[in-house]
């Protein structure tokens, strides 16, 4: 079978699996099934299939990839064997690290969409952030909130105080605390985890998601919503 490990970051691993819809191995339910490789796919197969056309003299590398410690497995059967060949013995660092780039770039810009939309609703940044991380079921080893939230902060371009004071006052759809409520729905898959051994990462998403939708973004509103459809 033609295929390689893609070197990338566990959080974006996670986020690369909701959309690219891959499904957990029935054999070893902790191994995700591989991305089958194609141009078609505009958003993240084309970048990943032109850099791993890239020439190792041409392509230039600025940066680390000593955080990319999970593995991306990429099916390479919609190639000839050169071209695989070539993605196997000559996966370049730059290849590995703009990658990642361009992940992480997507990745953040739904961040602060996601952040924005739950600020203009008078949620917390902190909720808004923490129900983000929940919703790709991230945790502070895959990536710390501190960082995302100082991402957001920086980056998100959110409102000020002020405006959204002005919006009027809250709604009876915050009296419930996003951060207890996601670490009480972490504390119920745990427990759940250790009762059946192996617990279907899909049944775990749509734990989260019910949980998600009692936010004041519905899940329809969501980017995610309207992939997956």
């Amino acid at each position: 079978m033609k295929r390689i490990d893609f070197p990338i970051k566990p959080y974006l691993l996670k986020y690369l699996e909701v959309h690219l819809e891959l499904k957990r191995l029935e054999t070893d339910p902790l191994k995700l099934e591989d991305f089958v490789l194609s141009s078609a796919n505009k958003q993240f197969g084309l970048p990943l299939s032109w850099l791993l056309r890239k020439s190792v003299k041409s392509a230039r590398h600025e940066g680390s990839n000593e955080e990319c410690t999970a593995m991306l497995g990429v099916d390479l059967r919609n190639y000839n064997f050169s071209y695989y060949e070539l993605a196997q013995n000559h996966l370049t660092p730059y290849a590995i690290f703009e990658f990642n780039q361009l992940v992480d770039e997507i990745f953040k810009k739904e961040l602060y969409w996601w952040v924005r939309q739950h600020r203009e609703r008078r949620a917390t940044i902190k909720d808004a952030i923490r129900s983000y991380m929940a919703f790709y079921d991230i945790c502070e080893e895959d990536i710390a909130y501190e960082t995302l939230r100082k991402n957001v902060q920086r980056n998100g371009g959110l409102p000020s105080r002020k405006k959204i004071k002005e919006k009027g006052p809250k709604t009876g759809n915050f009296s419930m605390n996003v951060s207890q409520k996601t670490s009480a729905l972490s504390q119920k898959t745990s427990a759940l985890s250790q009762k059946t051994s192996v617990l279907s990462h899909k049944a775990t998403f749509e734990a989260v998601r019910q949980e998600l939708s009692k936010l004041p973004l519905p899940l329809f509103e969501s980017r995610f919503f309207h992939n997956a459809a």
